[in-house]
């Protein structure tokens, strides 16, 4: 038997390793949630996100042109043909509306982590608090200012997509 069938009741082990993977990290957010205090937590979460955002910068080679509010703004308004992004004021609007890694569109209601893509049961929306550190740390970067951001909705937590308020401070 080839190892590719060697998994739990016949099915294959790529499929296995990924319910091993989901189990794990359902598990190791239920032991945050119960262990640490809110703040650490977040804290922890956030940080994960900041290092997932680098790590991507770093792995796809992207450069940050860092841009004023208004140049931001501008950009856009001239390049952004969705509801992806809307600025009002010092406050930036964002949904992911399609996939990082693709650029492709994705549908309602599906999660664009890919490692928690297919939305393990019973994982912790705290998890979303992830996206939160990834979607700071890109706006930091990209606008050179501290920014807070807010969660207003996730697929996780039941919403259609994965909703932000960003203020930049």
């Amino acid at each position: 038997m080839s190892n590719d069938n060697q998994g739990n009741k016949g099915m294959p082990r790529s499929e296995t390793r990924i319910k091993f993977a989901e189990e794990w990290v359902k598990q190791f957010f239920d032991i945050l949630d119960n262990s640490l205090d809110e703040e650490t937590r977040n804290k922890v979460i956030m940080a994960k996100g900041k290092a997932c955002y680098r790590n991507w910068i770093k792995k796809s080679g992207q450069k940050i042109k860092r841009k004023t509010l208004e140049e931001y703004k501008t950009w856009v308004e001239e390049n952004v043909t969705n509801d992806s992004v809307r600025i009002e004021g010092n406050t930036i609007y964002f949904q992911y509306m399609s996939a990082a890694e693709t650029g492709l569109p994705s549908d309602e209601g599906q999660c664009l982590c890919p490692f928690v893509e297919t939305l393990p049961e019973g994982l912790s929306d705290s998890y979303c608090l992830c996206s939160v550190g990834y979607v700071k740390e890109w706006h930091e970067l990209l606008l050179g200012k501290e920014v807070e951001v807010e969660l207003l909705e996730s697929v996780l937590r039941g919403g259609k997509r994965c909703k932000f308020k960003i203020t930049v401070l």
